[in-house]
């Protein structure tokens, strides 16, 4: 009986000593479950917390208190201070665009026969083609709206920044985004376009952002590191262009200067026939002053008169005349007749 009552103790006690076991081992396990829903959001991050997948709040860095899982669940991401880098062409499934080492020696990359494989190769607004390696820089803006779209996010940022990049480079000139033909490298014109160009493409992504279809997808561009290049086989042909160029340009410059040459030939020639021309001139008006001076010297003279001129005129030829006879006989004025006896020499 005693035997019977010490092994019912015993058993209590086991009982009573498993019960207490299995008791602090479950509440162990609910402190170590209840611990679960304590975390730090580091600096730098923000965190998403969802209950049974629905957005329940939003916190920055600090402590955070949360219901343990599967009830409550964070989620972190990057600051709306932090910016994310995103390559669009990550996303490409054939890579076939990469130079390789053979063409190492060209500038840009090659044009493939297959139009889709030709999705970063832009024209520009005079014609013209060139390569865009985009790398995108991008921030949170929007947590909750991030975490819906999330899936969703980079296919809609690639898409973006082709669109952007299609406009961008349809309104410039090929110039307006990198030096192609060095002598119109320093127009002012083409310098504003290719400093602009980069901030010009993130106002247009982050345009296009925004009228996703009415969906924000909760991210906004920061900056895009853009390097631009030419097709291979291009470089070439621009170097063939310069040299052409600067061919004409030579043959322009001594065009220019034998017409340089023959007009100052002209000049000269015409500076001589007018110097000749007024050296006759005054050799003409010379000789016809010299001929009428005496013309002039009677009619300066005070008090002559057309009279007096044809006395003056009588008395010179009158000499001359009368030098060819031999007698001369004079009569009174008044005389009735008048005899000449003239004899010849």
């Amino acid at each position: 009986m005693k035997q019977d009552e010490l092994q019912s103790g015993l058993l209590g006690d086991v009982l009573t000593w498993s019960f207490r076991l299995l008791f602090a081992l479950v509440a162990l396990l609910m402190l170590a479950w209840g611990a679960t829903g304590v975390s730090r959001v580091s600096p730098g991050n923000q965190a998403v917390v969802t209950r049974f997948g629905q957005i329940a709040r939003v916190r920055g860095p600090g402590l955070l208190l949360t219901w343990p899982a599967p009830v409550e669940h964070v989620t972190l991401l990057p600051s709306g201070s932090r910016q994310v880098q995103f390559s669009p062409e990550s996303l490409e499934q054939d890579r076939s665009q990469v130079r390789s080492e053979a063409d190492s020696t060209t500038y840009g990359f090659d044009v493939s026969d297959d139009a889709r494989q030709n999705t970063w190769f832009f024209m520009t607004g005079d014609g013209g083609l060139v390569h865009l390696k985009v790398m995108v820089f991008y921030q949170i803006t929007d947590p909750a709206a991030w975490l819906i779209a999330a899936d969703h996010i980079e296919p809609a940022l690639r898409r973006a920044v082709i669109a952007a990049a299609v406009s961008t480079c349809a309104s410039r000139d090929l110039d307006g985004i990198l030096v192609a033909r060095p002598e119109r490298a320093g127009e002012a014109s083409f310098v504003a376009k290719r400093e602009s160009f980069r901030t010009d493409l993130v106002s247009l992504i982050n345009s296009r952002l925004a009228t996703n279809g009415g969906a924000g997808l909760g991210i906004r561009v920061a900056r895009a590191d853009v390097v631009a290049s030419i097709p291979s086989g291009a470089k070439a042909a621009f170097d063939n262009v310069l040299s052409v160029s600067q061919q004409v340009e030579r043959v322009v410059a001594q065009a220019r200067t034998a017409a340089e040459l023959r007009r100052q030939a002209s000049v000269q020639s015409k500076e001589n026939a007018l110097d000749q021309a007024r050296a006759l001139a005054q050799e003409t008006v010379n000789t016809a002053e010299a001929k009428s001076a005496f013309v002039r010297a009677l009619g300066n003279q005070p008090g002559m008169s057309r009279q007096t001129v044809l006395n003056q005129l009588y008395r010179e030829r009158a000499g001359s005349v009368l030098g060819l006879v031999d007698k001369v006989d004079v009569v009174p004025i008044h005389a009735t007749s008048i005899l000449y006896s003239v004899t010849s020499p």
